[in-house]
């Protein structure tokens, strides 16, 4: 008798189209001082010691000029979140179904 564990039914197998797609994320514009300990001056807000973490694959849905920062959780931080350094926005992240993607 054939083990029926072992096999893979092609059908329900993703195929490495599926596998390696990654899921787009929806971005929601955030006010920054909800997500970072700072200072508003007129329509400027700055905050001191702000690490980013890497660039990701998404462009900012605002000013479409450059790919979006992942900044995490730090000492001004009290979010995590994505951010533009050209138009200085930030963003939070959430799959199809409206998880959070960015886990704090």
């Amino acid at each position: 008798m054939m083990n029926q564990m072992n096999q893979t039914d092609p059908k329900t197998t993703p195929s490495a189209d599926q596998r390696y797609h990654p899921s787009a994320l929806y971005l929601v514009q955030l006010d920054p001082q909800s997500v970072v300990d700072g200072v508003r001056y007129d329509d400027t807000y700055l905050a001191d010691e702000i690490r980013t973490c890497g660039t990701m694959r998404e462009t900012c849905p605002v000013c479409g000029d450059g790919h979006l920062q992942l900044v995490l959780r730090q000492k001004n931080v009290r979010i995590p979140h994505l951010f533009c350094l050209e138009c200085t926005r930030c963003f939070g992240a959430f799959l199809e179904d409206g998880t959070p993607a960015l886990i704090e």
